[in-house]
């Protein structure tokens, strides 16, 4: 866990000196708002479009990452710019926009201090996710950790499932969970 901890530090450092906007997002956001299961890695995300400058970053603080052109990779720490899913013919695009920026927090992580998203769109991604333990995933105990520990803005819930193009589908998810949004 040291090792990750001493590279999450690294990382805030480089994207909060560059002033890029960035975001805990996945597992380690739900860490940190009710699930309080190992974090195994964490995962970022950044604004679309900056992937290559943040591998420049890495690069150039002697660090060497792998970068696939969708994600960099490096020593447990995953950065994204884009996490658009597409499933059955549908596109429901995840990207840090204007209403999730808005919403970043400062929280502290492993001994850094990062911004992480708001609990209400890690709660509509793992619920569009919708993965268990048959793939070795946690999306929804995660989501149920979150939904009993945080008090959710449902006006906002239901505007990132507007987002995701996803309102139909998650609102009958937040509905078996029992929220009333």
């Amino acid at each position: 866990m040291s090792l990750i901890a001493g590279n999450l530090a690294v990382v805030q450092r480089l994207l909060d000196g560059a002033n890029m906007p960035w975001g805990v997002f996945a597992g380690a956001a739900a860490h940190l708002y009710g699930n309080r299961r190992p974090i195994q890695d964490v995962d970022l995300l950044i604004m679309r479009g900056q992937l290559p400058q943040v591998v420049k970053l890495l690069q150039g603080s002697g660090k060497a990452v792998q970068f696939d052109g969708q994600r960099i990779l490096w020593r447990g720490i995953k950065i994204f710019d884009d996490l658009t899913l597409r499933r059955a013919g549908q596109t429901y695009p995840l990207l840090l926009d204007e209403p999730m920026r808005q919403r970043l927090r400062r929280m502290p992580l492993l001994g850094a201090q990062v911004g992480v998203v708001a609990p209400e769109d890690v709660i509509a991604h793992k619920l569009l996710l919708g993965r268990g333990q048959a793939e070795g995933k946690h999306d929804q105990i995660d989501v149920e950790g979150i939904v009993r520990r945080q008090k959710l803005d449902h006006a906002y819930l239901i505007e990132r499932a507007r987002l995701l193009n996803a309102e139909v589908l998650l609102r009958e998810r937040f509905a078996a969970l029992g929220l009333e949004v």
